[in-house]
């Protein structure tokens, strides 16, 4: 007789109540029907009669409608972008490097409440109340105009935060954005090179408060217990203590979820109990859901909740080592468990996965598990031990670094189903390897076949999508400027200046926005302002009017120019998330990384010229590289040095200034194209010194005085580069005779036809991608 398989009753009832809660919270009577169905199905399959699981979907259905209802109360939903707001807040972390931070709203005259985020000028003491007013730009973030502290005693949670946040500094320096990003789950200062680090080396849940983190602390406290000689009560012990901390966190979803778990695993221990691990997942999932509903809509939760999971589910299949090499296999299986179970979220949500985590977190978890617990002692006994766990830290620092190098390892898709679909594949034939107890020979070959049959599959399914809608470079012709539209593989669109205007010709209502119009663009992702000169800012103002962006971007040094003072205007009125551009800020979008490497705060404060302030952006799309230099120019390209990276694609530097674009730093970034975006001007521009350097160096020059519009198509492997072919009109009146003389040849209307696409290629299995 074949055997049933069954699923436990716990799990499946917490499943459907996290169904219900999230039916309830979106109202939606498709998702309700559907969900309903499903239950229905899964009570005759596994309960037969029973009526328990559509009553816990019910009660699920019930508390995320109220918890909907009272999301909709929230102030960022009920103010209006560009509002004018007076409230009173509960301030959380005192800001430290960057003046934001989080509050909670205790009364506004909208009868709104719910979680906002400040953009302060001054300081403000953690956990204070206080009057702010300001302007909701967006998204419940506040440019905080005027704000008055008041007497009402502090949050004892923020000031204990703020106590050891301030302690950190003191003890580790220029290291205290990461200890507290691992510590207490503050981010705000942490450097966006350091976050993207860590995400291409497969650690980026080291930054986030996660259930690790909790384990770590657990663990650590029962040893100490023991120590102390507690014996078997010391986890009993520690339950308070772990839950001391995450009340210190604030209760985020992870966290909770983790001491739950901990405080089910040490109860059914002191009993003598051994309840399944999918039975105390789910007792944690439940709280964590009763605690806050919400939760279940946050991706940190679903991240989490799949690595405990898959490390659980992994950690069955080492029961038949022994010894030393069972910590080993375990460790190995650990990672590779929640490697694959967090694979098919992460390509969905954030289209990148790293499978160079499986490595990773073989030496970055044990370094963790040591310099967390270090620093909360070394908060206590001072510089002697902050030393060594400073060496422990720079361990780990250089093992991301390494591993965020590995070639491969962090592979970035289009997010979405398609790219989530080969790695949701490669985690059903796991499971099913485990679940069915294959032998471990023929699980090895299983594996491996599943692997190599993955390979192409996920490269077909990326392809595809990537060739369907590729990231798409428009250098416009807006003449002695720059203006540059991005479209990512998804659609989105982001926009590098916005041209020149000089008297009533606005390059921007002009070119820029009937560009956008054309395509039926609405709203950008993102633009960014390399500076604030006339001829990169002024189209500015014109663009937000008529096509506002979720994030501006710009290096943040008032000029004062009524253009610039305008286009600040237009952000504020627009409601727009503004912030100043520094080196290793980076934006992801759809698979495409825009990284910013110049300029520094340092470097803003000594250099005074505008053009060596510009923004500088590296775009990379697989195996595509292109750097956008704004009027940067032989200073900037000196300070970067080693910085600079092979590209495929150089918009150079000061419309082809003689000050720009020199011998060294074209040895360095080789382009096999150069764009040079200028008009009609007085200044020589493009240098001839300048071009013969580009074509000396194998560039394919391309200039939008002579050339036109340039769109630069790439999907990650090919390069393709189409030119438009501006005409001036008495090139347009020659050309036409060439055309009425049906006899010339091809050769004397070789500057009156259409410039042919040039196709490059950058990787394949033919044309490997020159050495970066």
């Amino acid at each position: 007789m074949s055997r049933v398989r069954t699923v436990p009753r716990f799990p499946l009832l917490v499943l459907g109540y996290v169904g219900g809660l999230v039916a309830g919270q979106s109202l939606d009577s498709a998702s309700l029907m559907l969900l309903a169905a499903a239950c229905g199905c899964a009570a005759l399959a596994w309960h037969r009669t029973s009526l328990i699981l559509p009553a816990a979907v019910l009660v699920g259905v019930v508390g995320g409608s109220v918890s909907g209802t009272a999301r909709a109360r929230s102030c960022a939903i009920r103010w209006p972008e560009g509002a004018r707001v007076s409230f009173i807040a509960d301030v959380h972390d005192a800001p430290a490097l960057r003046p934001t931070t989080t509050a909670s709203v205790w009364h506004a005259r909208e009868g709104c409440d719910g979680q906002i985020r400040l953009r302060l000028v001054d300081s403000i003491p953690a956990g204070a109340r206080a009057i702010v007013v300001g302007d909701h730009q967006a998204n419940g973030v506040v440019r905080v105009l005027r704000v008055r502290v008041l007497g009402a005693p502090r949050h004892w949670r923020f000031r204990v935060r703020e106590g050891v946040a301030r302690r950190i500094r003191h003890l580790y320096g220029a290291r205290a954005p990461l200890i507290e990003a691992m510590v207490i789950g503050r981010r705000d200062d942490l450097a966006s090179e350091s976050r993207q680090a860590f995400a291409a080396a497969g650690l980026a849940h080291l930054l986030a408060i996660s259930g690790l983190h909790v384990g770590i602390f657990a663990v650590w406290v029962t040893l100490a217990g023991r120590t102390l000689g507690l014996g078997t009560a010391a986890p009993i012990v520690g339950i308070p203590v772990v839950w001391g901390y995450v009340v210190l966190l604030g209760f985020p979803a992870p966290a909770t979820r983790a001491a739950a778990f901990v405080t089910a695993l040490a109860l059914a221990r002191r009993l003598q109990r051994h309840p399944p691990p999918s039975a105390i997942l789910a007792l944690g999932v439940a709280a964590v859901a009763t605690i806050d509903p919400d939760a279940v809509r946050s991706v940190g939760a679903w991240l989490s909740v799949s690595a405990v999971w898959g490390v659980a589910a992994a950690a069955r299949t080492c029961r038949g080592y022994r010894g030393r090499a069972q910590d080993l296999v375990r460790l190995f299986a650990a990672s590779v468990g929640a490697t694959l179970a967090t694979a098919p979220v992460s390509a969905l949500v954030f289209g990148q996965v790293a499978p160079v985590g499986i490595l990773a977190n073989i030496v970055g978890v044990p370094l963790a598990a040591m310099a967390v617990p270090g620093v909360l002692v070394s908060l206590v006994v001072g510089r002697t031990f902050a030393a060594g766990v400073a060496v422990l830290l720079t361990g780990l620092e250089r093992w991301v670094e390494l591993m965020a190098r590995v070639p491969g390892g962090a592979v970035t898709g289009v997010a979405g189903v398609s790219f989530a679909l080969p790695w949701a594949a490669l985690l059903v034939g796991a499971v099913w390897m485990v679940r069915e107890r294959v032998v471990r020979i023929a699980r090895l070959i299983l594996g491996l076949g599943a692997l190599a049959a993955w390979v192409p599959v996920g490269l077909v399914l990326a392809r595809r999508d990537v060739e369907s809608a590729p990231l798409a470079i428009h250098l416009l012709d807006v003449g002695q400027g720059d203006a540059i539209a991005l479209r990512t593989p998804a659609g989105k669109w982001v926009l590098v200046d916005a041209g020149p205007r000089i008297g009533a010709a606005d390059a921007g209502r002009r070119v820029v926005v009937p560009f956008f119009r054309r395509r039926g663009v609405t709203r950008l992702a993102a633009m960014f302002v390399s500076h604030g000169d006339a001829d990169h800012v002024g189209g500015a103002p014109a663009v937000l009017r008529e096509i506002p962006a979720d994030l501006v971007v710009e290096p943040g040094v008032p000029l004062p120019s009524p253009i610039y003072r305008e286009f600040l205007a237009a952000v504020d009125a627009g409601g727009m998330r503004w912030q100043p551009g520094r080196r290793g800020d980076s934006l992801m979008i759809d698979g495409v990384a825009m990284t910013l490497l110049h300029p520094t705060e340092a470097w803003l404060r000594r250099e005074a010229r505008p053009n060596e302030g510009s923004l500088v952006m590296h775009v990379r799309f697989g195996c595509f590289d292109a750097l956008l230099t704004g009027d940067a120019g032989l200073p900037v390209e000196d300070a970067v040095g080693d910085g600079w990276e092979v590209v495929e694609v150089l918009k150079v530097g000061h419309h082809g200034s003689r000050t720009a674009t020199g011998k060294a730093f074209l040895r360095r970034v080789r382009p096999q194209v150069a764009l040079i975006s200028v008009g009609t001007n007085r200044y020589g521009h493009p240098s001839a010194p300048v071009v013969a350097r580009l074509e000396a160096s194998g560039a394919h020059v391309l200039r939008t005085d002579r050339d036109g519009a340039v769109t630069i198509r790439t999907d990650g492997r090919y390069l393709e580069v189409d030119a438009s072919q501006r005409l001036t009109t008495g090139g347009w009146l020659t050309c036409l005779q060439h055309w009425l003389r049906s006899s010339d040849s091809s050769s004397s209307r070789s500057g009156c036809t259409r410039r042919p696409r040039v196709n490059l290629p950058i990787c394949s299995t033919t044309s490997p991608s020159r050495p970066r």
